[in-house]
Protein backbone atom coordinates (compact mmCIF):
# COMPACT_ATOMS: atom_id res chain seq x y z
CA UNK A 1 0.00 0.00 0.00
CA UNK A 2 2.69 2.74 0.80
CA UNK A 3 4.48 1.51 -2.30
CA UNK A 4 1.54 2.71 -4.11
CA UNK A 5 1.20 6.12 -2.57
CA UNK A 6 4.75 6.62 -2.60
CA UNK A 7 4.26 6.28 -7.15
CA UNK A 8 1.12 7.80 -6.64
CA UNK A 9 3.47 10.94 -5.59
CA UNK A 10 6.30 10.65 -7.61
CA UNK A 11 3.35 10.25 -10.44
CA UNK A 12 1.86 13.25 -9.52
CA UNK A 13 4.76 15.49 -8.87
CA UNK A 14 6.50 14.58 -12.56
CA UNK A 15 3.12 15.70 -13.87
CA UNK A 16 2.73 18.71 -11.57
CA UNK A 17 7.04 19.94 -12.89
CA UNK A 18 5.93 18.43 -16.61
CA UNK A 19 3.10 21.08 -16.06
CA UNK A 20 5.03 23.29 -14.96
CA UNK A 21 8.09 23.10 -17.92
CA UNK A 22 5.48 23.38 -20.52
CA UNK A 23 4.54 27.11 -19.29
CA UNK A 24 8.19 27.91 -19.22
CA UNK A 25 8.61 30.74 -22.31
CA UNK A 26 11.26 31.94 -24.01
CA UNK A 27 11.97 34.62 -26.21
CA UNK A 28 13.30 37.40 -28.06
CA UNK A 29 12.59 40.73 -30.25
CA UNK A 30 14.62 43.57 -31.64
CA UNK A 31 13.55 47.13 -31.27
CA UNK A 32 13.65 47.64 -34.93
CA UNK A 33 13.48 45.38 -37.65
CA UNK A 34 15.26 47.49 -40.32
CA UNK A 35 18.32 49.57 -39.68
CA UNK A 36 20.96 51.47 -41.26
CA UNK A 37 23.94 49.64 -42.11
CA UNK A 38 26.41 50.91 -39.03
CA UNK A 39 23.24 51.63 -36.62
CA UNK A 40 23.14 49.64 -33.82
CA UNK A 41 20.04 48.49 -31.69
CA UNK A 42 18.76 46.44 -29.04
CA UNK A 43 17.99 43.30 -28.58
CA UNK A 44 16.32 41.56 -25.66
CA UNK A 45 16.09 37.49 -24.23
CA UNK A 46 14.13 36.24 -21.90
CA UNK A 47 12.43 33.18 -20.07
CA UNK A 48 9.86 32.78 -18.18
CA UNK A 49 9.90 30.02 -15.50
CA UNK A 50 8.56 28.76 -12.02
CA UNK A 51 10.03 30.08 -8.83
CA UNK A 52 11.76 26.77 -7.93
CA UNK A 53 13.72 26.27 -11.26
CA UNK A 54 17.31 26.61 -12.12
CA UNK A 55 17.93 28.09 -15.87
CA UNK A 56 21.49 28.01 -17.75
CA UNK A 57 21.92 30.80 -19.72
CA UNK A 58 22.46 30.62 -23.74
CA UNK A 59 26.43 31.69 -24.64
CA UNK A 60 26.57 34.80 -26.46
CA UNK A 61 29.31 35.73 -28.40
CA UNK A 62 30.95 38.56 -30.08
CA UNK A 63 28.71 37.56 -33.27
CA UNK A 64 25.42 36.29 -33.89
CA UNK A 65 26.40 34.80 -37.24
CA UNK A 66 28.34 36.08 -40.33
CA UNK A 67 26.70 39.16 -40.56
CA UNK A 68 25.59 40.56 -36.90
CA UNK A 69 27.82 41.09 -34.42
CA UNK A 70 27.06 42.03 -31.10
CA UNK A 71 28.81 45.21 -29.76
CA UNK A 72 27.97 45.07 -26.09
CA UNK A 73 25.80 42.85 -23.52
CA UNK A 74 24.06 43.84 -20.36
CA UNK A 75 23.95 41.41 -17.05
CA UNK A 76 21.08 39.07 -16.81
CA UNK A 77 17.89 41.10 -14.80
CA UNK A 78 15.94 38.89 -12.28
CA UNK A 79 12.52 39.61 -11.12
CA UNK A 80 9.31 37.76 -9.70
CA UNK A 81 5.57 37.77 -10.68
CA UNK A 82 3.60 35.52 -8.52
CA UNK A 83 4.78 32.51 -9.30
CA UNK A 84 6.96 33.09 -11.61
CA UNK A 85 10.87 33.79 -12.13
CA UNK A 86 11.80 36.34 -14.98
CA UNK A 87 14.96 36.48 -16.40
CA UNK A 88 16.19 39.09 -18.91
CA UNK A 89 19.17 40.70 -21.26
CA UNK A 90 19.58 42.95 -23.09
CA UNK A 91 22.42 43.10 -26.61
CA UNK A 92 23.26 45.48 -28.82
CA UNK A 93 23.63 44.75 -31.94
CA UNK A 94 24.80 45.87 -35.91
CA UNK A 95 25.51 45.14 -39.20
CA UNK A 96 28.03 46.32 -41.42
CA UNK A 97 26.46 44.02 -44.34
CA UNK A 98 23.34 45.01 -46.23
CA UNK A 99 20.69 42.65 -46.82
CA UNK A 100 17.93 40.57 -45.35
CA UNK A 101 19.67 38.51 -42.36
CA UNK A 102 17.91 35.92 -39.75
CA UNK A 103 19.45 35.89 -36.33
CA UNK A 104 19.89 32.38 -35.03
CA UNK A 105 17.70 30.59 -31.96
CA UNK A 106 18.73 31.33 -28.67
CA UNK A 107 18.35 27.86 -25.93
CA UNK A 108 17.67 27.89 -22.71
CA UNK A 109 18.01 24.69 -20.38
CA UNK A 110 16.49 24.91 -17.14
CA UNK A 111 14.89 22.67 -14.59
CA UNK A 112 13.90 22.27 -11.00
CA UNK A 113 15.73 23.04 -7.77
CA UNK A 114 15.19 19.61 -6.46
CA UNK A 115 15.25 17.47 -9.60
CA UNK A 116 17.84 16.86 -12.65
CA UNK A 117 15.67 16.51 -15.13
CA UNK A 118 16.22 19.24 -17.43
CA UNK A 119 13.73 20.90 -19.90
CA UNK A 120 14.41 22.99 -23.20
CA UNK A 121 12.67 26.38 -24.55
CA UNK A 122 14.06 27.83 -27.28
CA UNK A 123 13.20 32.05 -29.05
CA UNK A 124 11.97 32.34 -32.32
CA UNK A 125 13.91 33.60 -35.47
CA UNK A 126 14.16 37.24 -35.72
CA UNK A 127 14.76 39.20 -39.42
CA UNK A 128 16.45 42.28 -39.51
CA UNK A 129 17.18 43.94 -42.72
CA UNK A 130 20.27 46.28 -43.36
CA UNK A 131 20.37 48.93 -45.91
CA UNK A 132 22.43 51.39 -47.31
CA UNK A 133 20.95 55.31 -48.10
CA UNK A 134 19.92 55.84 -51.23
CA UNK A 135 22.20 58.56 -53.52
CA UNK A 136 20.96 60.59 -56.36
CA UNK A 137 22.99 60.21 -58.96
CA UNK A 138 21.58 63.03 -60.91
CA UNK A 139 22.80 65.89 -58.10
CA UNK A 140 26.64 67.02 -58.27
CA UNK A 141 28.78 65.35 -55.92
CA UNK A 142 29.55 67.56 -52.86
CA UNK A 143 33.12 67.64 -51.67
CA UNK A 144 33.55 66.78 -47.93
CA UNK A 145 34.14 69.38 -45.30
CA UNK A 146 36.88 68.37 -42.83
CA UNK A 147 35.61 68.58 -39.45
CA UNK A 148 35.59 72.04 -37.55
CA UNK A 149 37.75 72.90 -34.62
CA UNK A 150 36.23 73.27 -31.53
CA UNK A 151 37.17 76.30 -29.00
CA UNK A 152 39.32 74.91 -26.06
CA UNK A 153 37.30 74.53 -22.70
CA UNK A 154 38.69 75.80 -19.35
CA UNK A 155 39.04 72.48 -18.49
CA UNK A 156 41.07 71.08 -21.41
CA UNK A 157 43.70 74.16 -20.68
CA UNK A 158 43.85 73.95 -17.10
CA UNK A 159 46.31 70.37 -17.07
CA UNK A 160 48.58 71.71 -20.04
CA UNK A 161 49.26 75.10 -18.15
CA UNK A 162 50.05 72.98 -14.86
CA UNK A 163 52.18 70.62 -17.12
CA UNK A 164 54.15 73.62 -18.44
CA UNK A 165 54.08 76.23 -15.10
CA UNK A 166 55.71 72.08 -13.54
CA UNK A 167 58.37 72.45 -16.67
CA UNK A 168 59.32 75.29 -15.78
CA UNK A 169 59.41 74.98 -11.88
CA UNK A 170 62.09 72.05 -13.20
CA UNK A 171 64.23 74.07 -15.50
CA UNK A 172 64.36 76.94 -13.13
CA UNK A 173 65.62 74.59 -10.48
CA UNK A 174 68.15 72.63 -12.08
CA UNK A 175 69.71 75.74 -13.45
CA UNK A 176 69.80 77.23 -9.43
CA UNK A 177 71.11 73.78 -8.82
CA UNK A 178 74.11 73.98 -11.67
CA UNK A 179 74.95 77.27 -10.88
CA UNK A 180 75.45 76.45 -6.93
CA UNK A 181 77.54 73.60 -7.61
CA UNK A 182 79.97 75.10 -9.99
CA UNK A 183 80.28 77.62 -7.04
CA UNK A 184 80.56 75.10 -4.27
CA UNK A 185 77.69 76.29 -2.49
CA UNK A 186 75.13 74.84 -0.88
CA UNK A 187 71.50 74.83 -2.50
CA UNK A 188 69.73 75.79 0.85
CA UNK A 189 71.09 78.28 3.24
CA UNK A 190 70.11 77.54 6.76
CA UNK A 191 68.02 80.05 8.91
CA UNK A 192 70.39 82.51 10.57
CA UNK A 193 70.57 81.59 14.45
CA UNK A 194 68.74 84.86 16.05
CA UNK A 195 72.03 87.12 17.05
CA UNK A 196 72.38 86.80 21.10
CA UNK A 197 71.90 90.66 22.82
CA UNK A 198 74.90 93.08 22.06
CA UNK A 199 76.12 92.49 25.79
CA UNK A 200 75.52 89.09 26.10
CA UNK A 201 77.64 88.32 23.00
CA UNK A 202 80.06 90.64 23.96
CA UNK A 203 80.57 88.85 27.60
CA UNK A 204 80.56 86.05 26.22
CA UNK A 205 83.29 87.06 23.40
CA UNK A 206 86.16 88.50 26.47
CA UNK A 207 85.50 85.46 28.12
CA UNK A 208 86.76 83.28 25.51
CA UNK A 209 89.57 85.97 25.04
CA UNK A 210 90.31 85.52 28.36
CA UNK A 211 90.68 81.44 28.48
CA UNK A 212 92.50 81.66 25.18
CA UNK A 213 95.83 83.22 26.88
CA UNK A 214 97.04 84.72 23.84
CA UNK A 215 99.12 87.61 25.54
CA UNK A 216 100.84 84.93 28.11
CA UNK A 217 102.35 83.49 25.02
CA UNK A 218 103.73 86.27 24.04
CA UNK A 219 100.90 87.75 21.18
CA UNK A 220 100.19 91.18 23.01
CA UNK A 221 99.36 93.01 19.35
CA UNK A 222 96.81 90.01 18.94
CA UNK A 223 95.41 89.96 22.06
CA UNK A 224 94.95 93.97 22.15
CA UNK A 225 93.63 93.77 18.86
CA UNK A 226 90.78 91.11 19.31
CA UNK A 227 89.96 92.96 22.57
CA UNK A 228 89.44 96.17 21.02
CA UNK A 229 87.26 94.03 17.68
CA UNK A 230 85.16 92.80 20.59
CA UNK A 231 84.25 96.12 21.97
CA UNK A 232 83.91 98.22 18.80
CA UNK A 233 81.47 95.63 17.60
CA UNK A 234 79.51 95.94 21.03
CA UNK A 235 79.55 99.97 20.57
CA UNK A 236 78.22 99.43 17.12
CA UNK A 237 75.60 96.98 18.54
CA UNK A 238 74.63 99.06 21.36
CA UNK A 239 74.46 102.49 20.57
CA UNK A 240 74.25 102.30 16.59
CA UNK A 241 77.27 104.26 15.15
CA UNK A 242 79.87 102.49 13.06
CA UNK A 243 82.60 101.96 15.75
CA UNK A 244 84.54 99.23 14.12
CA UNK A 245 85.65 102.34 11.27
CA UNK A 246 86.79 105.32 13.55
CA UNK A 247 89.37 105.80 15.71
CA UNK A 248 89.88 105.91 19.36
CA UNK A 249 89.67 109.49 19.73
CA UNK A 250 86.53 109.42 17.41
CA UNK A 251 84.70 106.79 19.57
CA UNK A 252 85.39 108.41 22.73
CA UNK A 253 83.97 111.84 21.62
CA UNK A 254 81.28 110.02 20.05
CA UNK A 255 80.30 108.35 23.26
CA UNK A 256 80.21 111.75 25.35
CA UNK A 257 76.78 112.06 23.72
CA UNK A 258 75.27 109.19 25.97
CA UNK A 259 74.70 109.70 30.07
CA UNK A 260 77.64 106.80 31.12
CA UNK A 261 79.49 106.60 34.19
CA UNK A 262 82.12 108.95 34.08
CA UNK A 263 84.74 106.39 35.96
CA UNK A 264 83.99 103.61 33.73
CA UNK A 265 84.31 105.84 30.67
CA UNK A 266 88.08 106.79 32.33
CA UNK A 267 88.61 102.74 32.21
CA UNK A 268 87.50 102.44 28.69
CA UNK A 269 89.94 105.18 27.82
CA UNK A 270 92.80 103.93 29.26
CA UNK A 271 92.17 100.37 28.00
CA UNK A 272 92.29 101.87 24.70
CA UNK A 273 94.45 104.25 24.97
CA UNK A 274 96.68 100.82 25.67
CA UNK A 275 95.75 98.94 23.33
CA UNK A 276 97.18 101.51 20.39
CA UNK A 277 100.36 101.49 22.08
CA UNK A 278 100.65 97.62 21.93
CA UNK A 279 99.42 98.09 18.12
CA UNK A 280 100.96 100.85 16.73
CA UNK A 281 104.34 101.27 18.86
CA UNK A 282 105.33 97.97 19.73
CA UNK A 283 104.61 98.99 23.52
CA UNK A 284 105.02 95.62 26.31
CA UNK A 285 102.26 96.36 28.75
CA UNK A 286 102.62 94.19 32.08
CA UNK A 287 100.72 91.29 32.45
CA UNK A 288 98.55 93.41 35.22
CA UNK A 289 97.73 95.55 33.10
CA UNK A 290 97.04 93.08 30.67
CA UNK A 291 94.90 91.74 32.99
CA UNK A 292 92.83 94.80 33.93
CA UNK A 293 92.75 96.38 30.18
CA UNK A 294 90.09 93.32 29.75
CA UNK A 295 88.38 93.90 33.40
CA UNK A 296 87.78 97.72 32.25
CA UNK A 297 86.08 96.10 29.35
CA UNK A 298 83.75 93.84 30.63
CA UNK A 299 83.16 96.61 33.58
CA UNK A 300 82.28 99.29 30.45
CA UNK A 301 79.79 96.46 29.23
CA UNK A 302 78.04 96.00 32.47
CA UNK A 303 77.44 99.50 33.14
CA UNK A 304 76.36 100.32 29.52
CA UNK A 305 74.23 97.49 28.88
CA UNK A 306 70.48 97.79 28.11
CA UNK A 307 68.73 97.61 31.85
CA UNK A 308 65.39 95.56 32.27
CA UNK A 309 62.46 97.54 32.57
CA UNK A 310 60.31 97.06 35.84
CA UNK A 311 57.15 97.40 36.30
CA UNK A 312 57.79 100.94 38.42
CA UNK A 313 59.32 102.04 35.30
CA UNK A 314 56.84 101.88 33.41
CA UNK A 315 54.37 103.48 35.93
CA UNK A 316 56.65 106.30 35.46
CA UNK A 317 56.68 106.68 31.78
CA UNK A 318 52.66 106.41 31.94
CA UNK A 319 52.76 109.28 34.27
CA UNK A 320 55.81 111.76 32.33
CA UNK A 321 54.04 110.76 29.26
CA UNK A 322 50.59 112.58 30.58
CA UNK A 323 52.38 115.40 32.52
CA UNK A 324 53.88 116.27 28.61
CA UNK A 325 50.34 115.66 27.05
CA UNK A 326 51.14 112.62 24.73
Amino acid sequence: MRKIITYITLLLMLVSVKGWAQKAVAWAKLDSSAIMIGDQIGMELGIKVPKNFVVQWPQIHDTLNSHIEVVKTSGIDTSFNSDQMILKQNLTITSFDSGYFETPEFKFVFHPANDTTKYEANTSNLFLQVYVPEVDTTKPFIAIKAPKAEPYTLAEILPWIGAGLLGLGIIIFLIIYLIKRKKNQPLFHKKPKPLPPPDVEALDKLAELRNSRIWQSGKIKEYYTELTDIMKRYMERRFGFDAPEMTSDEILEELKKYDINKEVMEKLKGMMELADLAKFAKAQPTPLENDLSLEHSIDFVEETKPKPVTAEDEENKELSDKKEGK
